[in-house]
């Protein structure tokens, strides 16, 4: 037998389904709740059950739902009137039951103030009620907003609060989630549906990644006096280098020590940040070499940055370096495992050895004269 709460429960659990029906100009009342669970054998229970739904009812409260009762025989106590269903006869009655008639009031007048405004989206708010609601005080800003971006739109124009629309500095920011899905659904020839990110998503500019590389060799670099440079990712992107090889460098101190090398460049890695180089199409192009701390992040961040590049190549990532320092092994930092489709048969057991003794040698403890030895092994 349903309970007075689970009356409450499964009628919030309708209340998605009322308000598009409300939307769409259909009517879905009377509304019935059924009631098909066994009795209680415990009749003191159940009859404080049944008298609580009684209680909650149109009866007796003058609004709410309606009880359809039948006659149980029960072999205890006789013949009782149990509730069968549960009905909400009107809208008015299921919205005052549910504590709802204010909100739903105000969406339906946001409904309309939209829909006026901007009518393309008629029938996404018919689907998206909730939308409605979370948001009913904002929508005056947000059509301002969607206006502007159907009507005034350039690429690549503004920064996120730059944008000449008389809403607050922090407006567009703070109502993020809300836009892009109404961006989506206004503008979906411009929205870039790769992209999470607002600015990305609807081409905006915004502050972009930046990226720190040296050059090792002054002949491959146009730009006399500066060997040291850290740029936007975009302009590092458009603007190919003239190299032949590349060395990405896990850690700061190795990428700012590491030595002259004709024609190459270094960029600094920053752990996983490699995944930042990956739409750099002219790196394609190059020798690519990675280096970090041999540690099991180490050969994760190989396999990633191998996976855009597949011609990238490990440096001094190799057995024969931890046989040669592992007085300077340390404890590494613990992860979950992954399947590494990306490294060769030799990192792969280097990887598993590092793993399973959950092993790091940092790659500040290979000495400088090492290093020369190997760059000019790959002369």
């Amino acid at each position: 037998m349903i309970t007075a709460d689970e009356i409450r429960k499964k009628s919030e659990g309708k209340y998605l389904e009322v308000l598009q029906s409300s939307l769409k100009g259909e009517n879905c009342f009377p509304l019935t709740i059924r009631s098909n669970k066994t009795l209680s054998k415990d009749f003191i229970r159940m009859s404080k059950e049944i008298a609580e739904v009684f209680s909650a009812s149109k009866d007796r409260k003058g609004f709410g739902f309606t009880v359809t009762s039948v006659p149980v025989k029960t072999r205890q106590h006789g013949i009782q009137d149990i509730p069968k269903s549960i009905t909400f006869e009107s809208l008015p009655d299921y919205l005052k039951f549910l504590n709802k008639e204010k909100e739903y009031h105000v969406m339906m007048e946001n409904y309309s103030f939209i829909k006026s405004g901007l009518p393309q989206l008629e029938s996404w708010l018919k689907v998206n009620p909730k939308a409605i609601i979370d948001n009913s005080d904002v929508w005056s800003g947000l059509l301002k907003v969607c206006q502007w971006f159907l009507h005034n739109f350039e690429p690549d124009k503004y920064y996120l609060r730059e944008l000449p629309i008389p809403v607050h500095t922090k407006f567009i920011e703070e109502n993020r989630p809300i836009l892009r899905l109404l961006l989506d659904e206004l503008i979906p020839n411009i929205s870039n549906s790769s992209e999470s990110r607002l600015e990305r998503r609807f081409y905006l500019k915004y502050d972009q990644p930046l990226i720190r590389f040296r050059s090792l060799d002054q002949d491959c670099w146009h730009i006399r006096y500066y060997d040291d440079l850290t740029v936007p990712i975009e302009q590092f992107t458009r603007n190919p280098i003239n190299c032949f090889r590349v060395f990405i460098i896990e850690n700061k101190m190795n990428f700012l020590t590491f030595p002259q090398t004709p024609f190459s460049i270094a960029i600094w890695g920053k752990g996983f940040a490699v995944e930042s180089l990956k739409n750099i199409e002219w790196l394609q192009e190059k020798e690519i070499y990675y280096w970090s701390d041999l540690d099991v992040q180490g050969f994760q961040m190989l396999s990633q940055l191998r996976s855009y590049f597949s011609q990238t190549k490990s440096f001094m990532m190799e057995m024969q370096v931890i046989q040669n320092y592992q007085r300077f092994i340390v404890s590494g930092t613990p992860t979950s495992t992954e399947v590494l489709s990306h490294l060769s048969d030799q990192e792969f057991e280097v990887f598993e050895f590092l793993s399973k003794n959950n092993y790091r040698l940092e790659q500040e403890r290979i000495h400088h004269a090492v290093i020369l030895e190997r760059l000019e092994a790959l002369k």
